[in-house]
């Protein structure tokens, strides 16, 4: 039995400090382990508790820095810990939390997603450590990851050759890019973006109107979050917008929209890499463009992210991260609730079934 990790709550001075702390952790930190995540999902009824986990190494120690967002249900508490812990071994790690929840006294499962590269060796090893392998979570569990430190011109040279014509001609072509405050009108305008696929109907797993609300004000009043917007005309309105947030090292295209009706090509690519060469600037580690189908379905027209993955192959390839993992410790009760309470209880509850 591995010697466990110690797992403690992190203190106020440490919540305060949250962003900043995250950037030490092994992975560099992600927007899904944020404290604007954390305000953002308590729109989901989904309560953030900050856990500090100091992990040993071969060469010594590492502290691991994880949010944990916390349901519960008729049955007791849930924990999931979005994209992570990720740690050098995770044996120690899974054997501290194990301890630390099960003090707990009620939470039925915590559920982990490692933000490591998937291998059939990796899932064996968590599997070995008493995990079950859980439904995926997050959209980034399959994405393009691409890696800022190769700097702004071995990273353009790695895109498609479409992909950097059009950012050329764009760019040729007096594209303009912007970057909005975050006002309401902004909202407004990037929401009406997104709403322009499928008939008006938006993309397939759209969230209400009221979440993007949230969840843009929350990484914005950070400073962990910003929108681009792209004029190919002298009308005023945008063609096109994305919104990336900047929590962490990783910074992520969280959501694009664009107007159909356009002048000048190649504007969606423009603003990704605008995007890409300010977070160059700043020191980021890596861009994730954030849910692709698995690698192994990337020709599969019937998946929902099908038609999203075509543009987003054009910067890089598709990398699998490991899925999600259940740590359960109320074997019986999580069986019950699995099996028999969780569909009843979801359709009495108003809101998202958030542990799906």
């Amino acid at each position: 039995m591995p010697h466990a990790a110690q797992v403690r709550r992190a203190t106020p001075d440490e919540v305060e400090r949250w962003d900043a702390l995250i950037e030490a952790n092994p992975d560099g930190g992600h927007m899904v382990q944020s404290r604007a995540f954390a305000e953002t999902k308590r729109f989901d009824g989904l309560e953030p508790v900050f856990l500090v986990i100091d992990a040993p190494t071969p060469d010594g120690a590492e502290r691991i820095h994880s949010l944990v967002l916390e349901g519960r249900v008729s049955l007791g508490r849930y924990w999931y810990l979005p994209m992570g812990p990720t740690a050098t071994d995770m044996a120690p790690v899974i054997e501290g939390l194990r301890a630390f929840a099960a003090a707990e006294g009620d939470v039925l499962v915590v559920k982990v997603e490692p933000h490591l590269e998937s291998t059939p060796e990796r899932i064996d090893e968590l599997v070995a450590l008493g995990l079950e392998r859980s439904r995926d979570m997050q959209v980034m569990t399959h994405t393009v990851v691409l890696d800022l430190e190769q700097g702004e011109e071995a990273l353009f040279a790695s895109f498609s050759q479409m992909i950097r014509r059009q950012v050329r001609g764009a760019t040729k072509k007096g594209y303009r890019v912007e970057r909005p405050e975050p006002t309401q009108e902004t909202f407004d305008a990037m929401h009406a973006m997104m709403l322009t696929v499928a008939g008006g109907k938006g993309m397939a797993g759209m969230r209400e109107r009221a979440y993007y609300d949230a969840f843009w004000g929350a990484f914005t009043r950070a400073g962990a979050g910003r929108f681009y917007f792209g004029y190919d005309d002298d009308t005023g309105r945008p063609q096109a917008g994305i919104f990336v947030t900047t929590a962490g090292r990783t910074v992520v295209y969280k959501d694009g929209g664009s107007r159909p009706d356009r002048t000048i090509n190649g504007g969606s690519a423009l603003l990704l890499w605008t995007a890409m060469q300010d977070a160059i600037a700043e020191g980021k580690l890596a861009f994730d463009l954030a849910g692709t189908p698995p690698s192994d379905r990337a020709d599969d027209e019937t998946h929902p992210f099908h038609g999203l993955a075509q543009f987003k192959l054009r910067f890089g390839p598709i990398t699998d991260f490991l899925p999600s993992f259940d740590l359960v410790l109320r074997p019986l009760r999580h069986r019950v609730w699995e099996g028999l309470v969780r569909r009843v209880e979801w359709r009495i509850r108003k809101g998202p079934d958030t542990l799906r």
